[in-house]
């Protein structure tokens, strides 16, 4: 048997080109057709992203055009704010005159009649009192070293600097009350 080769060498190498360039180009056409879908996936994601830039650009112009507008009602909020706080601050820091008056006016009896009321020195309360008899004088001297009293009080001892009689029969006492230490809270 005799074989005869009638496709000549160069057809069947040419056969054997198309099919590696027939694959050649459909591998680079799956590369190709993977790298454009990838790159319409970040040209999408980076139009989205920039319409939310843009909307967030918006709505901080408004919130700025806004606190623009409320800035004088801010301003006057923080000053009402500070003038507050500062009122606050001196009520906490006021002296409770009238607390110590009426503690003060506890020792003197009904009769008796506070003269002068000095504040003076620094933790002291000088005082002076007129008593129209010898039983108000008395009834203050009891008052004024009744211990009960005194540990009610805000003031944690009383001196006597005078007492004295007048030509009319009236007693004058002048004393000073030392306050306790907490005594202004």
């Amino acid at each position: 048997m005799v074989k005869i080769n009638l496709i000549g060498k160069k057809r069947r190498e040419a056969g054997t080109k198309n099919w590696i360039i027939v694959i050649l180009v459909l591998i680079f056409s799956v590369f190709t057709v993977y790298f454009l879908g990838i790159s319409i996936y970040v040209v999408t994601k980076l139009y989205l992203a920039n319409n939310a830039l843009r909307s967030v650009d918006r709505e901080a112009e408004t919130i700025s055009t806004e606190m623009t507008a409320n800035s004088k009602q801010l301003q006057n909020f923080i000053l009402s704010k500070n003038i507050l706080t500062k009122v606050e601050s001196l009520i906490k820091e006021k002296f409770p005159y009238s607390k110590y008056l009426d503690q003060l006016s506890g020792f003197i009896p009904p009769d008796g009649v506070l003269k002068n009321v000095d504040f003076g020195q620094k933790n002291w309360v000088t005082v002076s009192v007129s008593l129209p008899g010898g039983k108000s004088l008395k009834t203050f001297q009891t008052n004024i070293t009744d211990p009960n009293l005194i540990n009610a009080s805000t003031f944690s001892s009383i001196y006597s600097e005078s007492f004295s009689r007048d030509t009319t029969g009236m007693y004058g006492a002048k004393l000073q009350f030392e306050l306790k230490k907490d005594a202004g809270n």
